[in-house]
């Protein structure tokens, strides 16, 4: 006999300790100051059926999964509340019991949270506010980065027809009409510098997403051949990601065969793949609302050609070099010219086939490019440039080699983490070597078993 389900699994967090999520706010709660307070919107409820995923600084500091939820963090007292929506008696036969205001003490017990109350409480909570911190930033909720977000926003703003606020627009406007004597200060560079560092449990989350996402290229790799779509490839990723517990991607995956990989976002993923191109494969899953991030680029028709070696082995030597060189300590400019140092010694070295093959891997060294943070996005919030990495810092590596004269762009990246030795590289069960490559596409993939996909 299976064991009664929790009515509210799957709307609160199960893998940190309610004391990290203290830690957290108390974090907040020091940066603000005595006088201060700091209000979190959670993400509104989903206008389909989907399943619902909270929006990442809300979660980051209270680990529930509900919608229409607000975080109120008192420097005054030094504790917080949390304002839940009511749920009535016909919304619960149709969905469900829902956390809610009526679970106050399961609430505080799951959260750690002193205070929870109905959501019409908020606005008493806030009269007199003199000193008030929002995130001043859109949400990130599911397969959204901050940089997205602000691309959507400005693409709103240039349409004559669009140009509407967004609910977090109109959240901070009701907060300034409703409290006129609070100064509103931005709270998103304290959450920034927080959600930069990961804690040993983000970082344990953080190694699985990046085994599923290098799984996911590993079945991509046994799937291809001529004569398969793009899309294909992103279905077995995606298969892969759902049954091992992940809600899916991240981000939707770029499956890009041969001219397609030029183009950074490609999102299209429809085309077929043929003989002799070399397809580009970026992929992570949303892993218990973490990220990971990786690319891997391979021969449709399973051996790399010599110019595809040539080109993709020397990114691939590049990558080993830079993760050879991370240490806690070190800085991004730091990095990139001992790794630039390192390389000039193989280009020497090689012979290229073409004056602007050596022409763009020398550029490669010149391009100040190491890339995004990783953490509940997968284009996370905080960076790391400009300073000492800590440990903790995770982000991705992602060399480029660019020949525009051909329209060619090539890339490998893994998920790394700093730790107090080195490095350690979350996405490491992808094969980066060529011959591993080449090799395991000889293995059957899932797509074999599908005759209409042959």
């Amino acid at each position: 006999m299976s064991s009664a389900r929790d009515p509210f699994a799957g709307q609160y967090q199960t893998d940190f300790p309610t004391e990290e999520l203290r830690r957290r706010r108390a974090a907040v709660l020091e940066a603000i100051g005595p006088s201060s307070l700091a209000l979190v919107q959670g993400a509104g409820k989903n206008s389909t059926h989907d399943l619902f995923r909270q929006a990442n600084d809300f979660y980051y500091l209270s680990g529930l999964v509900v919608p229409h939820a607000y975080l109120l963090l008192d420097g005054r007292s030094g504790k917080s509340a949390l304002f839940l929506p009511h749920q009535d008696s016909a919304l619960r036969e149709r969905e469900g019991d829902s956390l809610c205001a009526e679970n106050a003490e399961r609430c505080r017990d799951l959260t750690g949270i002193e205070e929870v109350l109905g959501t019409e409480s908020l606005a008493v909570r806030l009269e007199g506010a003199n000193l008030l911190h929002i995130p001043i930033r859109q949400l990130e909720c599911a397969d959204q980065s901050w940089d997205t977000l602000q691309r959507a926003r400005q693409d709103a703003f240039s349409d004559p027809w669009d140009g509407h606020l967004g609910r977090v627009d109109h959240f901070i406007g009701l907060v300034r009409e409703r409290c006129p004597k609070a100064e509103v200060k931005d709270l998103s560079p304290v959450l920034d510098g927080l959600r930069l560092a990961k804690s040993s449990g983000e970082i344990a989350l953080m190694r699985k997403a990046g085994l599923l996402a290098a799984r996911g290229l590993m079945e991509a790799m046994r799937c291809t051949r001529p004569g398969v779509l793009e899309y294909q490839l992103d279905a077995a990723i995606r298969y892969g990601y759902l049954v091992s517990g992940a809600r899916g991607s991240a981000y939707r995956s770029i499956v890009a065969g041969e001219a397609n990989a030029w183009y950074g976002h490609y999102t299209a993923n429809d085309c077929v793949l043929c003989d002799g191109d070399l397809v580009l494969v970026d992929t992570g899953p949303d892993y218990h609302l973490y990220s990971s991030d990786a690319t891997r680029m391979w021969p449709v028709n399973g051996r790399y050609s010599p110019v595809q070696r040539e080109l993709y082995g020397f990114i691939v030597e590049y990558h080993k070099t830079l993760l050879g060189l991370i240490r806690p300590g070190i800085t991004d400019a730091q990095l990139l010219g001992e790794a630039a140092r390192e390389m000039a010694k193989v280009i020497e070295r090689t012979r290229f086939s073409k004056s602007i093959y050596e022409a763009a891997a020398r550029r490669a060294l010149e391009f100040p490019h190491l890339t995004h943070s990783v953490g509940l996005a997968v284009h996370d919030v905080g960076t790391y440039k400009g300073k000492p990495m800590p440990a903790g810092t995770v982000f991705a590596l992602d060399p480029q080699l660019i020949i525009p004269e051909e329209r060619l762009y090539i890339r490998v990246e893994d998920t790394v983490v700093v730790t107090e030795t080195g490095v350690e590289n979350l996405t490491s069960a992808a094969p980066l070597e060529l011959a591993d490559v080449e090799k395991l596409m000889r293995e059957p993939g899932m797509l074999a078993s599908f005759p209409a996909w042959t």
